[in-house]
């Protein structure tokens, strides 16, 4: 029987969100704002009174990040959106162009049943994270994510996943949809922990405009 990925990798991926989410709180908050650093613009948030939201362009459609939920929007339709909302703890799949609403979910058009396409939604999604992820490491070297990483740890409700070594490296293998890929836990405890990564550890290249360079079996266009 073929392997390939399934639910419990998109559980695994669901749990590295969440922590996250922690890390571009960090970021925001680091220098003069990473996330602006990075490209994204500002904006007040539509839900959350006091908050807001940022947004950068990204392959045929826009990523979107708020505190409350973050995802990618096909302006295309060609292929599903993805979101994951923080408090659900859960991933979805969507048709929209507009971007949601934080708090104000219509579960009407939020899609979590089909695997397959929910797969390809979060690989896509995991694809810019990994980008963002190695950008981050150039710019500000190693230490800021090592100290996300412990400040996550010590908070009493945190429930810690990777360290950032080995998560960018697990990212990378699940966006591109190798079928060999194991369970993060079963993962973790095969892998030694290198930070930085090694230059031996295969990682996609930085690029402007920033998109993930795929293997060749597997173009970013067809995720």
């Amino acid at each position: 029987m073929k392997k390939q990925l399934w639910r419990g990798h998109l559980n695994d991926f669901t749990q590295a969100l969440g922590q996250q989410m922690f890390f571009w709180g960090r970021d925001v908050l680091y220098g003069s704002n990473l996330l602006l650093k990075y490209g994204f613009e500002k904006h007040p948030s539509a839900g959350l009174q006091g908050t807001s939201c940022y947004r950068k362009p990204w392959l045929k459609g826009f990523i979107e990040l708020h505190g409350a939920c973050a995802g990618f929007y096909d302006s295309s339709l060609s292929c599903p959106g993805f979101l994951f909302i923080r408090s659900d703890k859960r991933c979805y799949t969507h048709h929209l162009q507009s971007p949601v609403v934080p708090g104000r979910y219509d579960y009407e058009y939020l899609k979590s049943g089909d695997v397959k396409e929910l797969l390809e939604a979060g690989r896509k999604f995991a694809a810019w994270l990994v980008d963002y992820e190695q950008w981050v490491i150039h710019f500000c070297c190693d230490q800021h994510r090592q100290e996300c990483f412990r400040m996550f740890n010590r908070l009493p409700t945190s429930r810690p996943w990777l360290s950032p070594d080995l998560a960018l490296q697990w990212l990378c293998l699940f966006a591109e949809g190798s079928p060999t890929l194991e369970r993060a836990r079963v993962w973790f405890h095969k892998q030694p922990s290198r930070w930085p990564p090694s230059p031996s550890v295969h990682l996609p290249e930085v690029s402007r405009p920033r998109v993930l360079k795929m293997s060749p079996r597997l173009p970013v266009e067809d995720l």
